[in-house]
């Protein structure tokens, strides 16, 4: 989240807006006509519109509010609504522009990549890694790939260089430890079709082995349990992939909350006030959700300081109560070590107490059972 005038605005989606610029004004560069390059980028501003509209809709056929709906983020379901609208306009594209848009797509992958931090562990590195830095610098590997045959695109190419991103990505996903197996089968149907299409030379195939080789003998060597990553250590942070800082706060009444007695179980951090209108927005979802939920446990992180008075917050907060722990951060203390610039913002942490997710804005029921599943 970053501030501009009154404003907060999400580091991703600002990424996302200046990339497309740089990528309007360097496809100008390099000739392409206006009315193409509205083409190659309009898709992303179609998928985009498509994303935010389905969660409006799912939003409101969820609570029936208008103004709740219109903070909604839709989950799962409006990302795969987004994808399939981007996918309709890439079909309807010249096929001589599909070069231009899969370089578009890389370009504001890499972008999002660098401002979203991640932290983890690689084999034979037995220190917290910026695990962000190392996609993105995979991903320019496959820019600079792509930038060659932009151009003059063949499916083949296309397919190959979308192996490449898939491999990126599992890469990325089994180092968080969010990978699921059944990302495989595309995985290699993917590979299955390239080859069949457009079959690599000898030499792409032993240096293919050859780094499947090199990984297998990487992950042989990597002990059977990933190590339990203690907030003491240097691995303490705000990123995904670090552990947040402990704390201690009181509830309404009165008794002491210490977020690390919930260490063993999956938990979302989320801060709240209650003149926030995203706040007031999110809390019904999340109060279906925490009822609904035996094994996720949510804690209402109040920053009281920005409270005219604090029995406002006691009295919205109080039909709540019964589904998650409300605390209140009377000096500000907790605020200021998670570095709260705007509200709501939610931290999602998994048994070992390390961030698997974050989010700056309102959440909902859907984005909840995606994080936490």
């Amino acid at each position: 989240m970053i501030a501009i005038g009154p404003l907060n605005v999400r580091l991703d989606l600002l990424a996302m807006m200046v990339s497309l610029l740089i990528l309007y004004i360097g496809f100008k560069k390099i000739g392409l006509s206006e009315k193409d390059r509205d083409a190659v980028l309009g898709t992303w501003f179609a998928g985009f519109l498509a994303w935010k509209g389905s969660a409006i809709v799912l939003g409101l056929a969820s609570t029936g509010s208008l103004a709740l709906s219109l903070y909604a983020t839709g989950g799962t379901w409006s990302i795969l609504i987004a994808a399939g609208v981007i996918a309709f306009f890439v079909y309807r594209l010249s096929p001589s522009l599909r070069g231009y848009w899969l370089f578009s797509a890389l370009f504001l992958w890499f972008a999002m990549t660098l401002v979203v931090p991640k932290y983890g562990t690689l084999p034979l590195l037995s220190s917290s890694q910026p695990l962000h830095l190392y996609m993105a610098a995979l991903i320019v590997l496959l820019l600079i790939a792509t930038w060659r045959w932009m151009r003059t695109p063949t499916l083949g190419a296309l397919l190959w260089t979308g192996v490449g991103a898939f491999s990126i990505w599992l890469i990325g996903s089994i180092v968080t430890g969010t990978f699921e197996l059944w990302w495989v089968i595309p995985f290699f149907l993917l590979i299955a079709v390239a080859a069949y299409v457009a079959r690599p030379s000898q030499k792409t195939l032993q240096y293919g082995l050859g780094l499947i080789v090199v990984l297998a003998i990487i992950n042989a060597s990597l002990p059977d349990e990933t190590p339990r990553l203690e907030a003491g250590s240097s691995q303490t942070g705000l990123n995904i992939g670090q552990v947040p800082p402990n704390f201690e706060l009181k509830r309404t009444d009165g008794t002491t909350f210490n977020l690390s007695e919930l260490r063993g179980e999956r938990i979302v951090v989320n801060f709240w006030a209650s003149w926030c209108p995203p706040c007031r927005a999110e809390m019904p979802d999340m109060a279906k959700f925490a009822r609904e939920q035996d094994d996720v446990t949510i804690v209402a992180v109040n920053t009281t300081t920005s409270e005219r008075d604090v029995a406002d917050a006691e009295s919205f907060v109080a039909p709540y109560e019964d589904a998650f722990e409300v605390v209140y951060d009377e000096e500000g203390i907790v605020g200021d070590a998670y570095r709260i610039q705007a509200m709501p913002t939610t931290y999602v942490l998994d048994e070992n107490g390390v961030i698997v997710a974050k989010q700056f804005g309102a959440i909902d029921h859907a984005w909840l059972d995606a994080q936490t599943n």
